[in-house]
C-alpha cells in the first residue's frame, strides 16, 4: 500500500511567505563527500601550490618540455561529475571563471552531442570575448586562435566537460584531429592545464592515443552502494536539509537506500532526486518529507517503470528482495 498523497499537518500560511528562499537555498545545496578530495589530489597533479600548500592557478610544466599535464574525471551518467568538478573549482582561492562579461585564469566550456573539434573551438573563442569567426575557416586555424586567446586572457587552466562526445566517430567527425588537439594544448610554454570529463567512453577514446593519454592522470568516480560511507552521508544529508527548510524528516529509516536503488547507484542522481522530492513536500505545503513525494518525483521521471518501484510502503528489504527477483532495474 502506498502513503497517502498528502501527510496530514501542513504548513502554516506565515512559513510559506519564505518559500522562495527556501527553494534557493536547496537549489545550492552541494553534498561533500570522498570524491571532492580525490578531485583535490588530481588537481595537485597538474596545478602548482604555494608555500602553504594552497593550490594555485598556475599549471605545472615539465622544466625541459614546457609541457603541461591533464586530469580526466571519468563516471556514469548521473554520477555528479560536473558539480563536482565546477564547485570544487569554484572554491579554491585565486581562481576566477572566465566568461564573455569578465575576466578569469581558468575556462570551462562544455561540449554538447553534435558538437566537433571545429565547432569546440568556435565555443572557446566565444567564451574568450572574441568576435564571430569566419565560417570558412578551418579547424587548424581556429584551434591557433584559440591558443593564441589563451594566452591573450591569461588562463591557465581549460576544462572541458562531456568531453567523450569530441571523440566519437560518424560523418564529419575526427578522432585522431580531436586527440591530437587535446595534446597540443598541453604542449610548449603556451600550453594550459586541462581537465577533461566525461562517462566512460571518454577513457576509451583517450587510449586509443597512447601520446595523449599518457599525459592524464584519471579520477574514475565509482557507484554509491547502499552500505557505503556516501550513503550514510546522503541520510544525514537528507535530515540536515529537512531541518533548515522547516520539514520534518522522513519516517522510513531505509529512505536514502531506496534513493540510491532509484537512481542505479548514482551520487549525482540520488541528490537531484531528494531536491526534487523535497521541493515537492515544500510547494505541496506539507510538513514531512514522506515516501510519497519521491514516489511521485521518480514516477514523473521514469514513466517507463509502471507497477511497485522503490517507493512502495513495503518493508525495504523485501520491497527490494522483489524487485531484485523481477529484474527491475
Amino acid at each position: 500500500m502506498l502513503l497517502k498523497e498528502r501527510t496530514s499537518s501542513a504548513l502554516t500560511s506565515a512559513d510559506l511567505t519564505d518559500l522562495p528562499s527556501r527553494l534557493a537555498w536547496l537549489d545550492d545545496r552541494y553534498l561533500r563527500n570522498a570524491r571532492d578530495e580525490a578531485f583535490e589530489e588530481g588537481l595537485r597533479e597538474i596545478m602548482k601550490v604555494d608555500a602553504e600548500g594552497k593550490i594555485v592557478p598556475e599549471p605545472i610544466r615539465d622544466p625541459l618540455t614546457g609541457e603541461t599535464n591533464g586530469f580526466a574525471v571519468i563516471g556514469s551518467s548521473g554520477d555528479g561529475k560536473s558539480a563536482m568538478i565546477r564547485r570544487n573549482l569554484a572554491k579554491l582561492v585565486g581562481f576566477r571563471e572566465q566568461t564573455p562579461q569578465s575576466d578569469g585564469n581558468y575556462l570551462a566550456v562544455n561540449v554538447p552531442p553534435e558538437a566537433t573539434i571545429k565547432s569546440l573551438a568556435t565555443d572557446i573563442l566565444a567564451k574568450t570575448g572574441y568576435g564571430k569567426v569566419a565560417s570558412s575557416a578551418k579547424a587548424h586555424e581556429l584551434w591557433k586562435m584559440v591558443r593564441h586567446r589563451l594566452i591573450l586572457c591569461k588562463i591557465s587552466l581549460l576544462w572541458i566537460d562531456e568531453a567523450h562526445h569530441l571523440l566519437r566517430g560518424g560523418a564529419g567527425r575526427d578522432l585522431v584531429g580531436a586527440l591530437q588537439t587535446l595534446k597540443n594544448l598541453m604542449q610548449e610554454e603556451s600550453g594550459v592545464a586541462v581537465i577533461v570529463s566525461g562517462i566512460p567512453k571518454l577513457r576509451e577514446g583517450l587510449l586509443t592515443d597512447p601520446e595523449t593519454n599518457r599525459r592524464f592522470k584519471w579520477q574514475w568516480l565509482r557507484p554509491v552502494g547502499t552500505a557505503s560511507e556516501d550513503a550514510v552521508n546522503i541520510a544525514r544529508f537528507v535530515t540536515a536539509c529537512c531541518k533548515n527548510i522547516g520539514l520534518l524528516p522522513p519516517g522510513d529509516p531505509h529512505f536514502a537506500e531506496r534513493l540510491i536503488f532509484a537512481s542505479h547507484d548514482g551520487l549525482g542522481l540520488s541528490l537531484a532526486l531528494i531536491k526534487d522530492s523535497l521541493r515537492r513536500a515544500l510547494t505541496v505545503k506539507d510538513s514531512q518529507l514522506t515516501l510519497d513525494h519521491a514516489r511521485r518525483t521518480w514516477e514523473l521521471q521514469h514513466p517507463e517503470h509502471d507497477g511497485l518501484g522503490p517507493f512502495a510502503d513495503i518493508h525495504w528489504p523485501d520491497l527490494k528482495k522483489s524487485l531484485v527477483d523481477a529484474g527491475w532495474a
